[in-house]
């Protein structure tokens, strides 16, 4: 059924198409491939998506399950996810997508995405993966299921314990004060660019503090989205913020190099960074206010269920349902996903050090007490074209 929501979601993705050619860059490398629009039923996939929904070595699972795949990653800007689906066809030449749950509600009506084939032999593991996961609004729409949960967390900021006063351990809950209007910070926050996540997280803060009364602050019509921005704006005015970020590699700079103090950034990128800096040097936070809530779901191009390696692309979604990407997504970026469980099973049986496997067990707590608070996200609001309207008062200011 489409409604106004997909009109506007449309509008704004075709839109974003005609300001430039910014999101052609993918689809113009996965066309280079050779062969790339003729799929063999060979034990190969090729993805688009989101940059932390991959391993960080794929070799893992095809020394696990004989599979290859050809990843070509993307940031989380879904104007650009959406022109790449919808205006560059980028389904011709891509077997799986990745992206944060919620496009199956306009990509799915609008015929882009192919419901999940849930009797597909290959897909072991749905009937024990849970239904908080495999059910979720955030992976089907209209009764139908779209997506496979990959990966979930809460977003919020890392920060550096010292520069705030908090314990270096960790486990302090954290006001977003700190990061919207503390002197101690003052020109040393990173902001991302992305409004669908910087103008929630405002939003929530303001909500859950008192100081504007917003009902949903994931889905703001335009004069409610006008006041958190004239906030952000007086905030920017007055100096809070340091710079505004776009990709996942600047967050990994950014706190590497101790540019900044605090950033609105991906837990993995406090994780990358202490590689550098040594363990613990910067700290993902556990929120007083809540967290920017998301989940990774794959989806398969309408055009890849029809290609002869379709068994081949359900057992590579398996695989991700499966112990050992939970093991390696947990251990290498922080992040639970469905069948938790397995991991910990995976980590015991590979004789994985009592740290790692701890790890683990701390990565579903870790989760559950996220949970626990506020938590939004919306990557299909109904008010995307007015909230995207006013974000760009904020970016100009």
């Amino acid at each position: 059924m489409q409604g106004k929501d997909d009109d506007d979601q449309l509008r704004l993705a075709r839109r974003d198409l005609l300001r430039g050619a910014a999101g052609l860059g993918a689809t113009a490398l996965l066309a280079t491939v050779p062969g790339a629009a003729a799929m063999a039923a060979e034990e190969r996939v090729k993805a688009y998506g989101t940059t932390t929904a991959q391993l960080k070595n794929w070799d893992l699972m095809t020394k696990s399950i004989g599979v290859t795949v050809d990843y070509t990653p993307t940031n989380s800007d879904i104007g650009v996810f959406m022109r790449d689906v919808m205006a560059n066809d980028i389904g011709d030449n891509v077997d799986v997508f990745f992206f944060d749950g919620g496009t199956q509600n306009v990509l799915g009506p609008q015929g882009a995405y192919a419901e999940i084939d849930e009797k597909n032999p290959e897909l072991t593991l749905w009937d024990r993966t849970p239904d908080a996961w495999k059910r979720s609004d955030l992976v089907r729409f209209d009764g139908k299921q779209y997506g496979i949960p990959v990966i979930g967390n809460g977003d919020c900021f890392g920060y550096f314990p010292e520069k705030i006063g908090a314990n270096p351990n960790g486990q302090d809950d954290v006001s977003w004060s700190v990061f919207f209007e503390d002197d101690r910070t003052k020109g040393r926050v990173a902001i991302d660019r992305s409004w669908l996540q910087s103008l929630s997280e405002t939003a929530n803060y303001l909500n859950e503090t008192g100081k504007q009364k917003i009902e949903d602050v994931a889905d703001m019509p335009g004069p409610v989205a006008a006041k958190v921005v004239d906030y952000l704006v007086e905030r920017k005015k007055a100096g809070q913020f340091r710079t505004i970020f776009t990709a996942f590699e600047e967050q990994v700079q950014l706190l590497g190099n101790k540019e900044i103090d605090l950033i609105n950034c991906w837990e993995p990128a406090t994780k990358e960074a202490n590689l550098k800096l040594g363990p613990n040097a910067t700290i993902y936070a556990f929120t007083v206010e809540g967290y920017y809530k998301w989940l990774i779901e794959a989806t398969i191009p309408v055009q890849a269920a029809k290609r002869a390696n379709i068994d081949t692309v359900y057992k590579f979604l398996n695989y991700m349902l499966g112990g050992e990407y939970r093991a390696y997504q947990a251990k290498e970026r922080g992040y639970a996903g469905p069948n938790m469980d397995l991991g910990v099973k995976y980590a015991q049986d590979h004789n994985w050090p009592k740290e790692d496997v701890e790890l683990l067990q701390y990565t579903q707590t870790k989760v559950d007490r996220k949970y626990k608070k506020p938590f939004f996200c919306k990557t299909t609001p109904v008010h995307a074209s007015e909230m995207e309207e006013e974000w760009q008062r904020f970016l100009n200011a």
